[in-house]
């Protein structure tokens, strides 16, 4: 008999709630509380990329890119190599000075797959030539039709790690 007036046992301390089938719930189905996390951070991701193209695209600035299907501006384009990157050079009374990326793509790929190769960015060729210059009514018209796929404000000179300014195009601002 205990000398204290209450009952100091584990089982009175524990009350109904017991941790031990809840742990073991828990081992038995690890890998679908895995899978519910990786599900949670991709749709997570997902939204947080879709909320930077929208903020990009609502409000574009110097140096911002977008990717873009260029058939819709060039019907006479490469059909097989369509998808490329445009970065806003200057943006003045309403109209967008554009340098095209020479990398393309067949198929709509992510902002990451086209700035993977920013060792390209090191090279004379890695944009055209000429700029390209667009109304602000052509741009929100590609960007209605789907023309424009996506868009990104870059972080110093990256996106997602990868380099896609120089330095003294920071310095230029």
């Amino acid at each position: 008999m205990s000398a204290l007036p209450f009952n100091n046992s584990p089982a009175h301390f524990r009350g109904n709630f017991q941790l031990e089938p809840i742990t073991t719930l828990f081992r038995q189905h690890a890998e679908l509380a895995c899978l519910v996390l990786i599900a949670v951070f991709f749709i997570g991701n997902a939204l947080i990329e879709s909320n930077e193209k929208h903020k990009v695209l609502a409000n574009p600035q110097k140096n911002d890119f977008v990717y873009i299907d260029y058939r819709a501006i060039d019907p006479a384009s490469n059909a097989r190599f369509r998808y490329v990157p445009m970065k806003i050079l200057n943006i003045e009374n309403g109209m967008f000075t554009f340098k095209v990326g020479n990398i393309a793509h067949t198929t709509p790929v992510s902002p990451n797959q086209h700035a993977k190769f920013d060792k390209a960015l090191l090279l004379r060729n890695y944009y055209r030539a000429d700029n390209l210059v667009l109304s602000k009514e052509q741009v929100d018209e590609l960007v209605s039709n789907g023309a424009i796929y996506d868009a990104r404000r870059p972080r110093n000179i990256y996106i997602n790690g990868w380099m896609v300014l120089h330095t003294e195009e920071l310095a230029s601002e």
